[in-house]
């Protein structure tokens, strides 16, 4: 197999899988990151294409678990927020 296909591959995938959490599609995202998961645990390349490659992985990454945090910290505070809100209806006998 081609050296640079993993990271290729990797790459589209987590372009793939930011595309989705920037719509909220998380389950697609967990999908992809199923696929992903092998394709970046395999060696890189030390040639130009693929370190470039990498450092673009990274940065797309970064980028994804910023909207995962963000979406994390929404889906928390609202889960507390209904929390708070049936403990004040109990309180008051509701």
């Amino acid at each position: 197999m081609n050296e640079q296909l993993p990271m290729a591959l990797a790459l589209a995938l987590t372009r793939a899988m930011l595309d989705a959490a920037r719509t909220g599609d998380w389950e697609q995202v967990v999908a992809l990151e199923a696929e992903r998961q092998s394709l970046v645990m395999q060696p890189v390349s030390q040639d130009e294409d693929s370190v470039r490659q990498l450092g673009d992985l990274l940065a797309l990454d970064r980028e994804l678990r910023a909207l995962v945090t963000q979406a994390r910290d929404t889906a928390g505070g609202q889960w507390q927020a209904e929390h708070d809100r049936a403990r004040a209806i109990a309180a008051y006998g509701g």
